[in-house]
């Protein structure tokens, strides 16, 4: 019996064709010389950052974490929770913080390393939501003039059309901000938090450049009842 015969066989038989199918689970992208994204026996390509990537599929075990491993899955865990809420913020404001990573992962990274307190929580006022070049705000008072109105003020800066970047936080459920708020040179935002009326929330401001492409390091402005 030829090779072509059983091939042809082989083709034929539906089992062998789902088999197959399961198996090499994969798209080729850019023809044959390119990455591909998907499953092909013990291996996946997927793409990250625009550079094909090939990595094998995770070994299942049955062995104990490790007190290691468990710490750094707290750590993880309570990183991506704070942050998940707010991953259009730190979307932005990380975006140049890693070449190897977007905004979000980078932002997880930052804070999984320097924003937790001995047992793994996630303190806010050492949490960053924006990383970068910009000049970070400097003197900046929030004052809260009237009922669920917050005022932020600050020394204009003369010429510099950078935008404020404004963040609330009080919960994961009670987020308030402005991605794109008033100019540097400005000088004063207003923010309407009337839904947080009653509750407490943490403050943060950047800055991001008036193409959205450069940011500043955000700081912490205290947490505070909004009246």
């Amino acid at each position: 019996m030829s090779n072509n015969f059983i091939i042809i066989r082989k083709l034929l038989n539906l089992d062998f064709i789902f088999h197959f199918l399961r198996t090499f689970m994969a798209r080729i992208n850019n023809g044959i010389m390119g990455g591909f994204s998907g499953k092909v026996g013990t291996v996946v390509g997927y793409n990250r950052m625009g550079q094909a990537c090939m990595r094998s599929l995770p070994k299942k075990t049955t062995k104990a974490p490790s007190e290691g491993q468990l710490i750094n899955r707290k750590a993880m865990k309570s990183a991506m929770a704070w942050l998940k809420p707010i991953k259009d913020y730190v979307r932005v404001g990380f975006q140049n913080y890693s070449a190897k990573q977007h905004g979000f992962g980078s932002a997880v990274s930052y804070n999984k390393q320097k924003a937790l307190r001995e047992d793994k929580t996630l303190d806010p006022s050492l949490a960053m939501i924006s990383w970068g070049e910009l000049p970070a705000p400097e003197g900046v008072a929030v004052s809260n003039p009237v009922p669920g109105i917050l005022e932020f003020t600050w020394p204009p800066v003369k010429g510099s059309k950078d935008r404020a970047l404004i963040l609330t936080y009080s919960d994961e459920t009670n987020i308030i901000g402005d991605l794109c708020g008033a100019r540097r040179n400005e000088g004063k935002h207003v923010l309407d938090c009337k839904n947080l009326i009653g509750k407490e929330a943490d403050i943060y401001m950047a800055f991001v450049s008036e193409e959205r492409d450069k940011c500043s390091n955000s700081v912490y402005l205290g947490r505070m009842m909004v009246e």
